[in-house]
C-alpha cells in the first residue's frame, strides 16, 4: 500500500462526520440487513455465533496467537455485527480480533457512527474499539510519521438538549462515554489498539485479508506475523455452535416454506422474473432475505416458461441472520412421465442411502460414491441420465467448508463429516432434451449419524 492509497483510508474516515447523529430509522435499516423487521424477532438468539472451542482447537493446531478478520463474513462470525458502515460498501468498515489466550476477551473494531447500534444491546458483543478520524488530518499527513498514532477526535459525544433523556437516549450516552476511551482516529489505529488490548503486539496471527498485513507493516507494527487465515476461519465455522445450529434450523424451515410456497403460485407460462419475484416475496414474509433461484435447469428454462410435462430442477437459497438455507426439489406440470417417475425412484434411493449412511469418520468421496452407486444400481430408466451426489458445508457461506491448505489457489478438500457440521447432499443432474431433475435438504450431522434440519419429504412436485 503507498502512501497515496494508505490517506485515501485515512480521509474516508473524516467523511463520517457528517453521519454522526443516527436516528431509529437507520437502526431499522441495519437490523433489517439482519432480520427484516425493526428488533430481532420472538425468540431469536442473540448470543455470539463464534464456536470458542473450536477456534482454540483450531488456532494451536496452527500454532497461532490469534486470529484477525477484515472479511464481513468473518467480521460477523466473531463480532455478531454486520456494520452500518459496511453496509455503505466501506472498503475497510471494521476488523474482529479474538486471541487464543483464554483470559483475553474478543475485540470488535467499530466506526463511531455503529455506536448507538451497539448500545442497544439487542446482540451480545465482543469488547469495542471504536474509531473516529484524525482530529488535524493535515498536520499529520504533513509529517508523514505513519508509526505515530493522530489524535482521535471524540466519539459518541452526541450533542443534548440539556433536558431529560428517554432511556435509549442515556444508554446511547453512557455507552458513547466508555466507548471514548478506546477510541482511535482511524480503522487502521483502531486494529492496532485491540491488537495491544488482546495481547498480541507480538506473535503470529492469522488473517482473512492480507491488507491487513501491510496495514501492520505500514503502520511499523512489525513484531506481528501476519498469515493468511482465510482457510483457517473456514476451519473454524465447519463446527456449528449452538447458537449457530439454531439459526440453520431456522433458515432450514423458512427457506424450504418459502420454496414450496412459491411452487403452489407456479403455473403454465410462468416465467423465470415471475418466479423469483414470488420467491423473494415469500422469503420476506418469513423474515427471510431470497438470495437466488434456480428454475428449470441451471441455465434456467428451456423455453424461457414452464411449459407441461419438462422435469425442472429447483434450487432455493435464502438467508436470515446472514446463515443460509439450500432446498432443492425436481418439479413437473402434469402427470410425471414414466421416465421420470423412474428418475424420482432413484433419487429417493440416492437420498435414504444419505441418511442412512452419513455418518461421523465418514468422508465426502465415500458418501459420493455409496449415494451415486446406489442410484445407479435402482434405475430402472432408459434415457441413460446420469446421477451424481456432492456434499456441501452450509452456513454464513453457501459453500462454508475449507479447501486445500498448501494450494496457491482453492482446490476442494476431501473432508471428513463431523459433529455439528451443516450441510446438503445435492443430487442434481441435467439431461439437454429432456429436463433436469434435483433433491437437497439441509442435514445436522450428529453423535452417530445425521439429521434433516427440516422436513426432508423429496424428491418430487407436482404441480
Amino acid at each position: 500500500m503507498d502512501r497515496r492509497d494508505f490517506f485515501s483510508l485515512l480521509g474516508a474516515g473524516s467523511s463520517i462526520l457528517g453521519a454522526s447523529a443516527l436516528g431509529v430509522g437507520e437502526a431499522k435499516a441495519n437490523w433489517g440487513m439482519v432480520a427484516p423487521g425493526p428488533v430481532p424477532p420472538d425468540g431469536f438468539d442473540g448470543r455470539l455465533l463464534v464456536n470458542k472451542a473450536r477456534a482454540y482447537e483450531i488456532m494451536d493446531r496452527e500454532g497461532l496467537d490469534g486470529i484477525v478478520a477484515l472479511n464481513p463474513v468473518n467480521i460477523f462470525y466473531l463480532g455478531n455485527y454486520f456494520s452500518y458502515e459496511l453496509q455503505k460498501l466501506r472498503a475497510i468498515p471494521s476488523f474482529a480480533v479474538m486471541p487464543r489466550d483464554e483470559s483475553k476477551p474478543t475485540f470488535l473494531v467499530a466506526a463511531g457512527t455503529d455506536l448507538m447500534f451497539l448500545a442497544n444491546g439487542q446482540r451480545e458483543y465482543p469488547e469495542i474499539v471504536p474509531y473516529s478520524f484524525p482530529s488535524n488530518l493535515a498536520k499529520y499527513i504533513e509529517q508523514a510519521k505513519w508509526s505515530e498514532a493522530p489524535e482521535a477526535a471524540p466519539v459518541g459525544a452526541w450533542p443534548t438538549t440539556g433536558g431529560p433523556l428517554k432511556p435509549a437516549e442515556q444508554k446511547w450516552i453512557e455507552f458513547g462515554k466508555k466507548a471514548n476511551e478506546r477510541r482511535a482516529a482511524t480503522p487502521e489505529w483502531a486494529l492496532v489498539r485491540a491488537l495491544e488490548l488482546a495481547g498480541l503486539s507480538k506473535g503470529k496471527i492469522a488473517v482473512d485479508d492480507m491488507r491487513i498485513a501491510v496495514i501492520l507493516k505500514t503502520l511499523e507494527r512489525n513484531n506481528v506475523t501476519c498469515v493468511p487465515g482465510d482457510n483457517t476461519f473456514r476451519k473454524i465455522r465447519l463446527i456449528k455452535s449452538e447458537v449457530e445450529l439454531k439459526h440453520m434450523r431456522t433458515i432450514a424451515r423458512i427457506n424450504q416454506d418459502a420454496c414450496m410456497a412459491m411452487l403452489k403460485q407456479v403455473r403454465k407460462g410462468s416465467t423465470k422474473p415471475e418466479i423469483d419475484q414470488i420467491f423473494m416475496a415469500e422469503a420476506a414474509q418469513r423474515g427471510a432475505k431470497a438470495m437466488w433461484i434456480a428454475t428449470g435447469t441451471i441455465g434456467g428454462l428451456t423455453e424461457g416458461k414452464v411449459i407441461e410435462g419438462e422435469p425442472m430442477m429447483v434450487d432455493a437459497v435464502s438467508q436470515r441472520n446472514f446463515y443460509h438455507g439450500d432446498f432443492g426439489r425436481t418439479v413437473v406440470l402434469g402427470e410425471p412421465s414414466k421416465e421420470l417417475k423412474a428418475c424420482m425412484a432413484s433419487t429417493k434411493v440416492g437420498w435414504e442411502t444419505v441418511l442412512a449412511n452419513l455418518k461421523p469418520g465418514m468422508k465426502y468421496s465415500q458418501l459420493s460414491k455409496m449415494c451415486t452407486d446406489a442410484m445407479k444400481k435402482s434405475y430402472t430408466g432408459a434415457s441413460g441420465i446420469r446421477f451424481a451426489a456432492g456434499p456441501h458445508s452450509v452456513g454464513l457461506q453457501h459453500t462454508d467448508q475449507p479447501y486445500r491448505d498448501g494450494i496457491p489457489f482453492v482446490v476442494s478438500d476431501d473432508l471428513t463429516f463431523e459433529e455439528n457440521m451443516t450441510l446438503t447432499v445435492d443430487l442434481p443432474t441435467n439431461l439437454l432434451g429432456w429436463g433436469a431433475i434435483h433433491c437437497e435438504d439441509l442435514l445436522v450431522v450428529t453423535k452417530n449419524g445425521a439429521e434433516p434440519l427440516a422436513t426432508a419429504d423429496g424428491p418430487l412436485v407436482v404441480i
